[in-house]
């Protein structure tokens, strides 16, 4: 186990500021070396001990606040990066929220030291000096501060860096003005340096501002979660790291194996290339024993990556996230390593916002947003250097309803495992996931359908009926990595002694992805509007009519025997509005990815020389048993809530907020179980009646007359919606539940036939179909 580097600690910082302060009164009456006119005093000596260890040494003056920076070599560069030390409480300013991040470096014009980013996103790799200072040229830099010079002695420049630490690097106030505030800016008279936790190290250099934030039309938000919204005090972590003496060789990216990218623009590239290069994003690994390594053994990594776990975070969470991110070592065996990864606890005092310790972060908010996983890269080659995951709190309480919601249904032995239990095997996934993407690898939403192929997708928990007919939670999530994890870490840690091993090894392990049919979709393309049935989010099943079917079951349980049970001991019945929530909408993703299926058009991110079938129709079968499923969802039977669970929910009590109350209810104080179906119905027509999926489904019908065109669905749309009977009905509602849906499909065609992304050809389908209303 490789030695944790020497933390941040307060009592080592606070005997230097001890030293500090009495060197600075000595410095005052007896200057040793020349200052510049016009500048502070130099503290160059203010401190006795030696700094040649530390990478920028840092010096905080306790009787003015100022601190200064000492520059030993000018040209050579750092990575800068700007993280949030303590937030907002919301999602977009959290505490550990990345900022910017560049390569920078110090040079000197006059009495003053330039801090200039270089611009690495366009660059001339294989040019000589004149086609590198072309593309410099055409593209710009960006001075990001001016200091004056305190010193110039023998160790190097000493600078006053108050006013950049003090300026809102991170634009903090951009981000409240956006979130609905007036004006925003920094007041420097109630904002400092906290000397706490600023110091330097052999490998970085860190600075903590606390800087206040002032308005005099604070948002809604700043109201709700500062003191006074009109004086809002954050703190930034300025951090320059040390960027590696020899990079990491760059490792070409491939979009069929689930890895992230790092791209720039490379105009040294012939014409007949990409001037954008695409790197995969990972962090470095080499063996201790490059034969053993060869040999196929398993073998230790020279560095081993290491997580640091928040101390922050309590039980039962913290061991959730120790297991779930362990999982991890395992994954890494199948790349050749052995210990190649592994979260621990955090050492006692250090600091969380060191850059040297790559963290996991526990983030508080007061509403529901997304955990993440993002990193720092040294911006030349791709190469991860040090990353802030950031786990939140809020999600447990979804968990939570969740599995309060089946308890009514659970059977007579009740659930499988306890509430916490639920609970923790999703965090342990989650943090999975979280630090996936910290390794270098992407979103995989079409890995549920294969196995659970990735802890990359977004899961929902798998929630069956056992053969009693009661609710079975015994697989709800993923107990380690899969199939797909490992091929992604594969791709980008596997070690390769030389450039031409590494491209036919690479080679190889994408076409393995094709062979084993490890598919790989991500970002825009699991949207609604989305034509691959599989790659939709919050999904279970090998299909989605599979998914489908089950989930309707399971639902069509919870919903007959929702109850009073569902709230816990002493909480107000409103909430039984959220917990029915998840059981009424129980089917809600699934019903998402078969609606896919309709018009629907399954690939792959094929490559030239080495793909399959690129893209592939769904069957006309599956398309019109998928549309037989999604027309069934609209029937009363399926968009009924029974009247005596309307009457046991009562509106939000005095003293709770409308969170208790995700369904919002037309009829004020009453649960209205008519619009709430209203609304289910309209999710659905619209969603298959989107102008992208109704264009597929002229373009495929016009290729082949056997795929299901767009005259075919509405016309299948209003029969059973408009034409369909009204006698018989099961229950009184029922009539009721008919013009619902009814309207909902007449107000998705009226959107359809007006909606300026719809072609002609589905405007004339649409106004047809209209006019048979």
């Amino acid at each position: 186990m490789a030695p944790a580097p020497a933390p941040l600690s307060r009592s080592t910082v606070r005997l230097v500021w001890t030293s500090l302060a009495c060197a600075c009164t000595i410095a005052a009456c007896a200057q040793t070396g020349p200052a510049v006119p016009g500048t502070i005093a130099p503290v160059a000596q203010a401190e006795a001990s030696d700094d040649q260890g530390e990478l920028l040494p840092v010096r905080y003056d306790p009787t003015t606040g100022d601190v200064f920076l000492t520059v030993r070599q000018l040209g050579e560069e750092y990575l800068y990066l700007n993280t949030l030390a303590a937030g907002l409480g919301t999602g977009g300013l959290d505490r550990g929220q990345l900022g910017p991040s560049a390569a920078v470096r110090f040079e000197r014009y006059g009495n003053r030291v330039h801090l200039i980013s270089r611009n690495t996103d366009h660059r001339a790799i294989d040019g000589d000096d004149a086609a590198r200072r072309a593309v410099e040229e055409s593209f710009p830099s960006s001075v990001l501060a001016a200091f004056e010079i305190a010193e110039d002695g023998p160790d190097g420049l000493v600078v006053d860096a108050t006013e950049f630490f003090l300026s809102d690097m991170y634009d903090v106030a951009a981000s409240l003005q956006r979130g609905g505030a007036g004006a925003v800016r920094v007041d420097p008279a109630r904002s400092f340096i906290d000397p706490e936790y600023t110091g330097a190290y052999p490998i970085n250099t860190e600075v903590r501002a606390v800087l206040t934030y002032v308005t005099d039309s604070p948002s809604a938000d700043l109201r709700s979660h500062a003191p006074d919204g009109r004086s809002v005090t954050l703190q930034q972590q300025h951090s320059f790291l040390q960027l590696p003496e020899s990079p990491l060789s760059a490792r070409q990216f491939d979009p069929r194996t689930g890895n992230s990218q790092s791209s720039f623009f490379d105009f040294s590239q012939p014409f007949d290339s990409d001037f954008r290069q695409r790197n995969v994003a990972r962090w470095r690994l080499e063996p201790m024993d490059t034969a053993a390594y060869l040999r196929g053994e398993l073998v230790e990594p020279v560095k081993p990556i290491v997580y640091y776990l928040d101390r922050g975070i309590p039980e039962p969470y913290r061991s959730a996230f120790l297991e779930g991110g362990n999982w991890w070592n395992e994954v890494f065996e199948a790349a050749g390593w052995r210990d190649a990864f592994r979260v621990e606890l955090m050492p006692e005092g250090v600091d969380p916002m060191d850059a040297r310790y790559p963290a996991i972060y526990w983030v508080h908010r007061q509403e529901r947003a997304a955990s993440v996983g993002p990193s720092y890269r040294d911006p030349r080659t791709g190469e991860i250097l040090t990353t802030v995951v950031r786990m939140d709190s809020y999600r447990s309480l979804v968990d939570h309803d969740i599995y309060m919601g089946l308890v009514p249904a659970a059977g007579v032995d009740g659930l499988s495992m306890s509430a916490e239990e639920f609970a923790m095997a999703r965090r342990r996934q989650h943090a999975a996931h979280e630090i996936g993407h910290t390794l270098g690898l992407a979103h995989n939403f079409v890995a549920a359908s294969q196995g659970r192929a990735s802890v990359m997708d977004y899961p929902y928990p798998l929630i069956g009926l056992d053969e009693e007919g009661g609710i079975d939670i015994s697989q709800t999530y993923r107990t380690s990595g899969g199939a797909h994890d490992t091929l992604g870490i594969r791709y980008a840690y596997t070690w390769y002694p030389d450039a031409q091993s590494e491209s036919a090894g690479l080679k190889e392990i994408a076409r393995e992805a094709e062979a084993r049919g490890l598919a790989f979709i991500t970002g825009g393309h699991v949207n609604q509007s989305g034509s691959y049935p599989e790659a939709t989010q919050w999904i279970e099943g090998a299909t989605m009519l599979e998914a489908l079917e089950r989930t309707r079951d399971v639902r069509r349980r919870l919903i007959d025997h929702f109850d009073e049970s569902a709230a816990s001991p002493g909480e107000p019945l409103a909430i039984l509005n959220r917990r029915f929530s998840h059981a009424y909408l129980h089917h809600r993703y699934a019903l998402e990815g078969v609606i896919k299926a309709i018009g629907g058009m399954r690939f792959g991110y094929a490559v030239a020389g080495e793909a399959t079938d690129p893209t592939e129709i769904v069957s006309a079968p599956e398309q019109r048993a998928a549309l037989s499923m999604v027309l069934g969802a609209l029937q009363p039977d399926e968009l009924r809530i029974p009247p005596r669970v309307a009457a046991m929910i009562p509106p939000v009590p005095f003293g709770y907020d409308g969170d208790l109350a995700p369904i919002v209810s037309p009829a004020g104080t009453a649960f209205d179980p008519i619009a709430t179906a209203h609304s289910l119905a309209q999710e659905i027509v619209d969603n298959l009646l989107h102008p992208q999926r109704a264009e597929r489904l002229v373009a495929f019908h016009a290729q082949d007359p056997t795929y299901p065109g767009l005259d075919e669905v509405l016309g299948a749309l209003l029969d059973a919606s408009w034409f369909a009977t009204d006698s018989g009905e099961a229950d009184p509602q029922d009539p009721a539940l008919r013009r619902v849906t009814r309207r909902a499909v007449l107000d998705a065609l009226l959107d359809l036939g007006r909606s300026p992304d719809a072609t002609s050809e589905v405007r004339a389908v649409t106004e047809y179909h209209l006019e048979q209303l």
